[in-house]
């Protein structure tokens, strides 16, 4: 447990410096990865019944989260995020083809087509998830919410999402109300 708030403390301290950069999140990960692997497996292990005819049933904890549940979902959180901005040089090159195509009609329902995995499914809620936190519509850097450490604020440089927010814009903008795809949803 003092490994896990260790590490939580050695992340505020990155963070201290608003906005944190995905390079810092990527070494944090990086960094704690084992660690997160020890403690996964030994809060995996906590809170099993065994029921009479056999079954194994794992019960949620019903005490306010621990600095292990408070790691977990910490390390869950920002590796999500990392693995979001993995996408940020395929939408780099979208953009590019985008702006080449936007005024053929078919062209551009291609390019729907080619990118609605992306924008009406893995990434449908990236903007509300992480940038809907303000109610002037002011949001200046991405906010991650962690589960079980809601006290904890912390904002992701938006400059290392550009091409994903350029992206799910555009493509939002037109695929929502686009006729043939509008009817489908």
């Amino acid at each position: 447990m003092e490994k896990s708030k260790e590490s939580i403390n050695e992340f505020l301290e990155l963070a201290g410096e608003k906005p944190i950069s995905i390079n810092k999140i990527e070494w944090w990960l990086l960094k704690y990865e084992s660690e997160f692997k020890k403690i996964y497996r030994f809060e995996s292990s906590q809170h099993i019944q065994i029921s009479k005819n056999g079954t194994v049933i794992r019960l949620p904890p019903t005490l306010k989260p621990s600095q292990n549940d408070k790691f977990l979902s910490l390390f869950r959180a920002l590796n999500e995020l990392s693995d979001l901005h993995k996408f940020e040089g395929y939408f780099e090159t979208q953009m590019t083809e985008y702006h080449n195509i936007k005024s053929s009609k078919s062209e551009l329902e291609n390019w729907l087509t080619k990118n609605e995995k992306f924008g009406a499914d893995k990434f449908v809620c990236f903007l509300i998830d992480y940038l809907d936190y303000d109610e002037n519509d002011k949001e200046e850097h991405l906010k991650l919410f962690v589960h079980s450490a809601t006290d904890l604020d912390i904002f992701v440089n938006r400059a290392n999402f550009n091409n994903t927010i350029d992206f799910l814009e555009t493509f939002n903008n037109i695929y929502w109300t686009h006729e043939k795809f509008a009817q489908k949803n």
